[in-house]
């Protein structure tokens, strides 16, 4: 049994199937489009950085960790691949994350309160002076555990509720992001209009992952193609078409 939050049968449900009670069948279709792949099953945003979650009180992750980072999942390299599903509009997480000793894997993350000052050992000139063959310094890291930072379990899944905000990096292209930076997305997480949130659901035993519930918003300066600068009239089509395909999970 994994250690971590528990909760009644009652107030999983709650959570997890609150804005659709077809939870399994839900499941199916985003299984089924993922399987399609890219371009007939789903279109590619880029790969998770970061995932925000609100504050939850079934949330048991210590304090320290939370004083620290806050409550998040954090990709430095290498995250999962998210997209949005053809046709439904659908977030998908379309990789799975790796799995160490049967369980779901998080890498270690930096300790922001001891940074390396400078981890390539430059000079006054911009040189570096760092032997041939060594590695930049690395600064002090800390695990993040999925059981610590989940809300709590339902059926085989840990369900991570509310999440408030996903930061993605395009892969390739010409996305322009002048409030985060260059190629990082934001994707805010939106009340459903039954009220609910958007939650992530982990598979510990699999490395799937699923968006369930709420809604999702993209800004409106992303170009999905990415590959030349549109026209006023291409714009206006485009966010029209936006608006018409508002996502939902």
């Amino acid at each position: 049994m994994l250690a971590g939050p528990h909760s009644d049968e009652v107030g999983k449900a709650n959570i997890v199937t609150g804005a659709a009670r077809d939870l399994d069948f839900s499941l199916k279709i985003k299984r089924e489009r993922i399987a399609a792949g890219a371009g007939r099953g789903y279109n590619i945003f880029g790969q998770i950085e970061t995932i925000y979650f609100e504050p939850d009180a079934q949330c048991k992750m210590p304090r320290w960790k939370a004083e620290k980072v806050g409550r998040r999942i954090y990709w430095p390299e290498g995250g999962p691949i998210v997209a949005r599903s053809n046709p439904e509009g659908d977030l998908l997480i379309v990789s799975r994350l790796p799995l160490r000793r049967g369980l779901a894997w998080l890498p270690d993350v930096p300790d922001p309160e001891h940074p390396v000052k400078n981890p390539f050992l430059v000079d006054q000139y911009g040189k570096s002076h760092l032997p041939a063959g060594e590695k930049e310094k690395e600064a002090r890291k800390f695990s993040q555990l999925p059981e610590e930072i989940a809300s709590c379990k339902f059926r085989n899944f840990l369900v991570f509720h509310p999440v408030a905000q996903i930061v993605v990096i395009t892969l390739g292209g010409a996305a322009r992001w002048g409030s985060v930076g260059s190629y990082k997305m934001p994707i805010s997480s939106l009340s459903s209009f039954d009220g609910t949130k958007m939650a992530l659901l982990l598979d510990p035993f699999t490395g799937e992952c699923f968006f369930k519930g709420g809604r999702y918003d993209i800004a409106d300066q992303m170009d999905l193609n990415a590959t030349r600068a549109e026209t006023t009239e291409q714009r206006n089509e485009r966010e029209e078409v936006s608006t018409l395909l508002q996502g939902r999970a």
